[in-house]
Parts: structure tokens; sequence; C-alpha cells
């Protein structure tokens, strides 16, 4: 039975691994980047958090305030509801001292015209007694008994006009003092009138804060749950390259196709045999054993169209003999996807697969790694 020389594989290997150096480089970057994203998203949650607190607290500070206005608003709204009761009381003082005011001034009025009549009866009187004089004594008592009535009733009217002026004057004076009293209530009451505006004026302003800091709270929960959503995301990506850690996969992979085996590891063997051969249907696909990424699709001489599929910690699958092998280079592939298709291979004289493991340039018996069975 024909099978693979070691030294047309070692003399491969030799050209091919200072490719694959650099690519299990970039790999262990991958990870290495994954890590960094997350440690930046991470960065970011906790000053979005902090942003949140910081902005809890200005709302905690500004409902304070606003809870300290509101009480400086009712105190004003209570004052403005005393000072406005006690503006109509002296309001309706007002009008009620007016009314009397009123009444005492028509009064007046009636007194002084009674004077007037008075004054028009004694006049002509006192006039005629002075030009004819008193025939006699009769005359006499009679005029000194008009002139005692008369006079009596001159003197009770003077009076009663006195008594109304003097309360004409009380009531003018009560009125000027409603008055100077009712302005300045009217002054305090316009200063906290433009005082309570002012404050539904702060309180507005502070509840357009609050909305404000509401607004900006809401726009960062919403990114911290973003942020949480992409943590969320790379740790799942950490975890999958976690778990797609071939090291943590031996007597596990799946095998690339099922046959029957003609070729058996056995590195020190005559002839040596680093890998597996495998006789195989013709047109049987060709499978990765784990994930990874195509590192090389070519031919080579002795072994025909060869991929070599990089699985990550230095770990590297071979495949040869394929007689189709469409993936390009830097392809990532599943565990179990299809790479190609088995060729002729002289070892199974038909169709058949090449299989070789290797971890760093160290061939290793891919039968420990393979599922059992």
């Amino acid at each position: 039975m024909n099978r693979p020389s070691s030294r047309p594989t070692l003399r491969f290997f030799a050209i091919i691994l200072l490719l694959l150096g650099g690519i299990a480089f970039t790999a262990s970057l991958g990870l290495a980047s994954l890590e960094e994203e997350m440690a930046a998203k991470n960065k970011q949650l906790a000053e979005r958090k902090k942003a949140i607190q910081s902005l809890t607290d200005k709302e905690r500070s500004l409902h304070k305030d606003l809870a300290k206005l509101e009480g400086s608003v009712k105190q004003a709204a209570a004052s403005l509801q005393t000072l406005e009761d006690e503006l109509d009381a002296l309001k309706k003082e007002q009008a009620e001292g007016a009314r009397r005011l009123d009444e005492l001034l028509a009064e007046r009025e009636k007194t002084t015209g009674r004077l007037q009549e008075l004054m028009q009866t004694l006049w002509p009187i006192y006039l005629t007694a002075k030009e004819e004089g008193f025939a006699s004594v009769e005359q006499w008592g009679e005029a000194n008994r008009r002139e005692t009535w008369l006079t009596a009733l001159y003197r009770e009217a003077q009076s009663l006009r006195e008594d109304i002026e003097r309360q004409s004057q009380v009531m003018a004076d009560q009125q000027s003092v409603l008055d100077q009293n009712a302005a300045r209530a009217e002054a305090k009451l316009d200063k906290i009138k433009a005082s309570r505006a002012e404050l539904e004026k702060k309180r507005t302003q502070f509840e357009h804060q609050i909305a404000q800091v509401r607004v900006k709270k809401k726009e960062s929960e919403k990114e911290i749950q973003g942020l949480m959503g992409s943590i969320a995301g790379l740790r799942h990506k950490i975890s999958l390259q976690s778990s797609k850690k071939i090291s943590k996969l031996q007597g596990k992979l799946t095998w690339p196709a099922k046959g029957k085996r003609v070729v058996s590891y056995a590195p020190d063997g005559n002839p040596p045999s680093n890998g597996i051969g495998l006789s195989l249907s013709a047109g049987t696909p060709v499978r990765s054993v784990s994930w990874g990424k195509v590192v090389h699709n070519d031919q080579l001489r002795g072994f025909g169209q060869v991929v070599i599929v990089f699985h990550g910690e230095d770990y590297y699958s071979l495949y040869a003999f394929l007689s189709e092998a469409p993936l390009p280079v830097g392809r990532e592939v599943e565990r179990g996807q299809q790479i190609g298709v088995c060729g002729f291979y002289p070892a199974a004289k038909g169709e058949g697969l090449y299989f070789e493991l290797r971890y760093r340039q160290k061939v290793i018996n891919p039968l420990k790694w393979l599922q059992s069975g």
C-alpha cells in the first residue's frame, strides 16, 4: 500500500507554518480585542450608571427645592387670601362710611335749609320792630315771645348743624384712614401677587428642569440597556470562543468523514504515517473537525488538493486528496461544516481522505482527539 512519506509533509509544514504563526497571533488578538471591547463597554456602563446617579441626586434636590417652593407658594396664597379678605372688609367699611357721610351731608343740607327759613322769618320781624317800635305793652310782649321762640329754634338748628359738622368731620377723617389702609392693603396685595407670580414662574422652571432631568435619565437608562445588551453579546462571543477552544475537546472532535480506515497513525512506523487515511465513497463530503479558519487551500505535490484549518491555540487540521475545496483562505468554518469533497487517494486505491492533526509543528494522534466509534 502506497502511503505518503513524512519528508514531503515535513517540508510542506516547514513552509506553511510561517503563515500559520501569523494566523495564530491574529486569532489571539481577536479574543483580546473582544475582551478589550467588553472592558471599554463596562467602563462606559459604569460612567452611565454614575451619570444616572448624578441625575437622580439632582432630581431629588430639585424635588426638595420644589417642595420648599410649594410651601412658599401656599404661604403666599394664604397671605393673599387674608389680605383679600381684609381688603373686602375695608371696602365694605368704606362703602358704609361713605353712606353715613352722605346721610350726614344730606341732614346738614336740611338743617341749613331750616336755618335759612328761620332767618327769613326772624329778619322781617326784627326790621319791623326796629322801624315802628312797639305801641303797647301787649305788642311788645308778643314780639318778645316770638323772638324768644324763634331764637330758641335757631339755636337748636344751629346746634344740630354744628353737631352734624363735627360728625361729618369725624366721618371724613375715618374715611381718610380707611382710604389709606385700603391703599396700603392694595399695595401689599399687589406685592404679594407679584411675589406669587414669581414663585409660580420658579415652580414652572423647576418642573421644566425636573422634566429635562427625567428625559436625560431615560436616555441614559436606554443607553445602559444598550450597553448591557452589547456586554451580554460580547460575553456570549467570548464564551463561545472559550467553548470553542480545541484544547478542551480531546476525544470530542467530529470525524472529517465516515469510512474504512486504511492508514493508521504511526509516526515511527515503516513507512511512517503522521495521520490516518480513510477509504470513502465517491462524492463523500469532507468536514472540519472543529471551529476554525481556513489558512491554506492549494495543491501540494504528493498530497493533491490540501486544506489546512487553524483551530486556535496552535492546533491545525490537514485534509488531503480533495477533489473539491471551494472555501477561500480566511473563511471561518463551523464545527462539522463541509470544506470539500473527497478525491482519489492512492492509499485507498480509490476515493478517500488523508487527515492529520498537529499542535504547533508536532503531529499528534488524531484517534485520541476524534470521537470514539
